[in-house]
């Protein structure tokens, strides 16, 4: 870290005014950093779907969100680090992994108790992890639980004609770290492969909020979709959630949350990118084709509303308690 950073982390968390009053509970997640933190519809749901349980609970506490986001519900805070110490500190969705602001965030709450609620926990981050004081985690855990995300599905309709695919892809993901390189090239070659031998119609989904990309945007393209074709797990699942069929390519090596998580609704269509083929994915598509999926999907969907129930309900506790 250069000095210029250590200078700015010691002024965030031992000379800024603590002027900001807040619940005694408070919420983090990406989008508290506003679009600069990288927010995803998946974290958006997520943190909300947790708000509602707690509310059912009767635990007093806010979710702490930009002023940029606009987000009906949460406390718009510009200045995170002015934030009064709360008393419990909820970290959000997403992977766990070492960034100076979220460091910096939890040595500004140091005497809270720290909980991270429905994230991925890397193992080499372990620093970083090791500063929460309880984990419900979706993954890299044991036990594991589930995302939080999904509360509500579609009853699959489907045409008989897969004509449009949702293309939805994360990119290379660093934060594995240099032994495990996402292979985001290989999965995207595949994809683009199967596409160009298909008479599907790709049209991109992008899961990243911006001021551009909104919910309501995100929603509608995988509305439009008849299959989905992602690298991400918020992908794969909103796709299921949807009522779409979902071919999905877990990119990093030896398999990260997309196998994990996704693997654990039983979607049978689901591979890791350094076994499989562009052929084992055309496959896929013609079963897929052949209209013998909508029972899968109905299962897939059911095992989803049951785990997130039980994720959020091991989150609660573990808030509330």
């Amino acid at each position: 870290m250069s000095l210029k950073s250590r200078l700015s982390s010691f002024r965030r968390v031992y000379l800024a005014a603590r002027t900001v009053d807040t619940p005694p509970t408070l919420l983090f997640w990406w989008g508290s950093y506003g679009y600069r933190g990288g927010p995803t519809i998946g974290d958006l749901m997520a943190v909300d779907n947790l708000s509602s349980r707690l509310r059912l609970r009767g635990v007093e506490h806010a979710v702490i969100s930009h002023p940029e986001l606009q987000i009906p519900g949460h406390l718009p805070v510009d200045d995170l680090y002015a934030i009064k110490p709360a008393k419990k500190l909820v970290f959000v969705c997403g992977p766990i992994t070492y960034s100076r602001d979220l460091n910096d965030l939890l040595s500004v709450h140091r005497l809270a108790t720290k909980i991270a609620a429905g994230v991925s926990v890397l193992p080499n981050h372990a620093r970083m992890n090791r500063r929460f004081h309880h984990i419900v985690g979706r993954d890299g855990v044991d036990p594991p639980y589930f995302d939080l995300a999904v509360s509500e599905t579609v009853e699959p309709t489907g045409k008989e004609r897969l004509e449009t695919a949702g293309v939805c892809l994360r990119g290379p993901q660093g934060e594995y770290g240099a032994r495990r390189v996402a292979m985001a090239p290989q999965a995207l070659a595949m994809f683009q492969d199967v596409v160009r031998g298909s008479t599907l119609h790709p049209i991109e989904i992008d899961t990243v909020l911006s001021p551009e990309n909104g919910p309501g945007k995100i929603h509608a393209g995988f509305a439009r979709s008849d299959i989905v074709l992602t690298t991400r797990m918020h992908g794969a699942l909103l796709a299921l959630a949807a009522g779409k069929p979902v071919i999905a390519i877990d990119q990093v090596p030896g398999g990260a949350k997309v196998s994990a998580v996704v693997g654990r609704t039983g979607w049978p269509f689901v591979f890791q990118a350094e076994k499989v083929s562009a052929e084992t994915v055309r496959a896929a598509l013609d079963e897929l084709r052949a209209g013998n999926w909508r029972a899968h999907l109905v299962g897939a969907q059911a095992r989803i509303r049951a785990l997130v129930e039980d994720a959020l309900a091991a989150s609660v506790d573990a808030i509330a308690d």
